[in-house]
């Protein structure tokens, strides 16, 4: 193993508890004076924060193996960890550690960490992130109401009526007025039918009574709503953090993902039956409105 690259993969965690942690001190390549051993130890990298008036000693040891790290590396740093008076011991390896190796780890509280960080170095990794995309749907129906003592004659269906306001105003048709509602999320998404549902601000508006003047009536819209879900692995754009291997679980600030494109997941992801679970517990689950064009 080069010595250069044992500096990089220094630089690299510094770099990712620092962000992380960035009211920390973070330092790399540090010698302490051992307790007991009385001589130099040196620190890949060491994070120190003032907790009131304590101060808080953190050592992180990084191992660029090419195999795991085994019982005998965590012995060795436990060591260390000990007769510097750190007050928590971590060990970052890309390769990961054995079965041993973690079980031992555990009872002797040491963090065990690989490195996730998506930058431009030789570990560089590209990861996804299991997610379930939900689509909702609805079919629309409307419905025409109408007490008024005078002639009206009904020449095309109520969506597409033209309305107007008390006063005069033209309001639009009830399709458009229901799609824009539908588009901007003002209806219920739960799966179900859901009937006789508000379409215009008020309860009555006008329309042309085929003679020459209006009517006042009544339209409202029922929906049958629908939910259609899809499972998938979404490409992570950018991430930095740590892969805990004791919980498999991520510590990050923050991560980035690539656009969604919803014809690609139509077209690729798994489609779930009603009441089917994914295969993998989702991260992350997203939820979209199916729009309707307006006419």
């Amino acid at each position: 193993m080069a010595n250069d690259d044992w500096r990089d993969l220094e630089h690299l965690v510094a770099n990712i508890q620092r962000g992380l942690a960035p009211d920390a001190k973070v330092e790399h390549n540090v010698k302490l004076p051992g307790r007991d051993s009385e001589v130099e130890r040196q620190i890949d990298v060491l994070v120190t924060q003032q907790i009131g008036q304590y101060e808080m000693k953190i050592a992180i040891d990084c191992k660029d193996y090419k195999t795991p790290v085994d019982v005998k590396g965590i012995e060795e740093f436990v060591g260390m960890v000990q007769d510097i008076g750190a007050h928590k011991g971590v060990l970052v390896c890309p390769a990961g550690f054995t079965a041993t190796a973690k079980k031992l780890a555990k009872k002797r509280q040491i963090e065990l960490y690989r490195p996730v960080d998506t930058g431009d170095h030789k570990w560089r990794v590209k990861p996804k992130l299991p997610a379930t995309f939900e689509y909702v749907t609805a079919a629309m129906s409307f419905s025409f109401s109408c007490s008024y003592p005078g002639p009206l004659v009904i020449k095309e269906h109520p969506a597409t009526m033209l309305a107007h306001s008390e006063d005069g105003a033209e309001l639009g048709t009830a399709l458009r007025f229901a799609t824009k509602r539908w588009n901007e999320g003002g209806y219920p998404v739960v799966p179900g039918d859901h009937e006789n549902l508000e379409v215009f601000p008020t309860a009555l508006v006008f329309v042309d009574n085929g003679y020459g003047g209006t009517a006042p009536v009544s339209i409202t819209v029922s929906l049958r709503v629908e939910l259609v879900r899809y499972f998938g692995q979404l490409d992570i754009d950018r991430i930095s953090g740590f892969l805990d291997e004791q919980t498999g679980l991520t510590i990050t600030n923050a991560f980035t993902v690539n656009a969604i494109d919803p014809t690609e997941i139509q077209n690729s992801w798994r489609k779930l039956d009603a009441e089917e679970s994914p295969p993998i517990k989702p991260v992350l689950t997203l939820r979209g409105l199916e729009g309707w064009q307006s006419d």
